[in-house]
């Protein structure tokens, strides 16, 4: 990674402060070394006491001997590695105290704002990268974090986990932070030593970047602001994003009128199906109204069965208020879930919402019979017509 830019490490925290310090050491030995600008750490007030105890006090500190390992090794880190009293930041009780630990479900919701909150102070820069760490807190910290990356990560924003073999996670004494040359480290089991040793410079720490999918740019323009909270955020994200779910396979027969959701016939009036034709054709339910006008009164429906009743019907005559597309919809709707269709409102959406169903999944017969007789009205964007 080029450091032409400002590189933010945030990690979450809980009782494990070696995460950290393990993270930073990994990034500095990668084959293209990282050095990150600043650390933010998001903790508990119990892990903020003991990340003070025991990465920040005594003489040297961890974090001074930490820095002065990679000094020695001449990996540049002057004007680096950042980090002090206010690069921890405690995530807020009920009452806007410093929380002592994420027990409910409410504490975990206002933790998960506190984070996007902390997150978008870096996001919003374009002058910044931010190096996520997921190694340390309880899961459901590491879980949030995730999520907030997520939804404000960009291209070169980067989510990490730390890992060291299993047979050094039951603890060490003296504790391991990094490895260090002449140090070694009498091996723990539930707190007691078990005889076994090991040199701290041969303990192998191992970076994971965990791949993760970019949602920002779904609804980055679509957004004025980018909601402030997290479950504002995650509503708003489900209202522009394509719904996360098994679509069904839909059967158009154009020219008859018939209509089946997963192999199952469905009984539609000419006006649900005439609604049904436009919306799975991509029209947009703005149009609808005015398209359903326009086949009112198209030429040569008495070829068609279906379109010549829809013609001798009242609605969509020319002077129907636009409401009737609305009622019109309604009905569609419920005879679409009475065939199994469970998420009907991707195909037929409550007003002002967008077609969210994926139209490739939708099998056409017999689009060309229709769209000599209606023209540009209906223009089959959808599968290839398969007779």
């Amino acid at each position: 990674m080029k450091q032409d830019k400002r590189v933010i490490l945030m990690a979450v925290m809980g009782t494990s402060p070696a995460v950290l310090t393990e993270t930073v050491w990994a990034l500095a030995h990668r084959e293209k070394p990282v050095v990150p600008d600043e650390v933010v750490v998001i903790t508990t007030s119990s892990g903020k006491n003991g990340l003070k105890s025991a990465v920040m006090t005594g003489t040297p500190s961890v974090w001074e001997s930490l820095k002065s390992a990679l000094r020695k090794e001449k990996i540049a880190i002057d004007g680096k590695l950042v980090f002090g009293e206010t690069s921890i930041r405690v995530i807020p009780d009920e009452n806007g105290n410093e929380a002592g630990d994420l027990r409910t479900g409410a504490d975990n919701l206002r933790a998960a704002d506190f984070m996007l909150g902390e997150l978008r102070k870096y996001t919003e820069s374009p002058d910044t990268v931010v190096l996520a760490s997921i190694a340390g807190g309880r899961k459901t910290m590491s879980a949030l974090l995730f999520s907030c990356m997520t939804l404000l990560g960009r291209e070169a924003d980067k989510v990490y986990h730390v890992l060291i073999p299993p047979e050094y996670e039951c603890g060490m004494e003296p504790p391991f932070y990094f490895p260090q040359k002449g140090v070694t480290h009498q091996l723990l089991s539930r707190g007691k030593p078990t005889g076994g040793k090991v040199t701290s410079a041969k303990v192998a720490i191992e970076l994971f970047e965990v791949p993760f999918v970019r949602m920002r740019g779904w609804y980055q323009e679509k957004f004025k602001t980018i909601p402030p909270g997290y479950q504002t955020l995650i509503s708003r994200m489900q209202m522009v994003a394509p719904s996360a779910t098994v679509y069904p396979e839909i059967e158009i027969d154009a020219w008859n009128g018939a209509v089946k959701v997963d192999g199952r016939i469905v009984s539609l009036s000419k006006t649900c199906f005439a609604t049904l034709l436009l919306l799975a054709n991509g029209c947009p339910v703005k149009d609808l109204h005015e398209k359903l006008c326009a086949l009112h009164t198209a030429h040569g429906a008495a070829k068609c069965d279906w379109l010549a009743s829809f013609q001798e019907g009242e609605r969509f005559n020319g002077h129907s208020p636009v409401d009737t597309v609305y009622k019109t919809m309604s009905e569609l709707r419920k005879k679409l879930a009475a065939a199994g269709f469970a998420n009907v409102e991707t195909l037929v959406p409550q007003r002002r919402r967008p077609v969210m169903f994926p139209l490739d999944r939708i099998t056409w017969h017999n689009t060309d019979k229709v769209a000599d007789i209606c023209g540009c009205l209906f223009s089959f964007l959808s599968k290839k017509d398969e007779g």
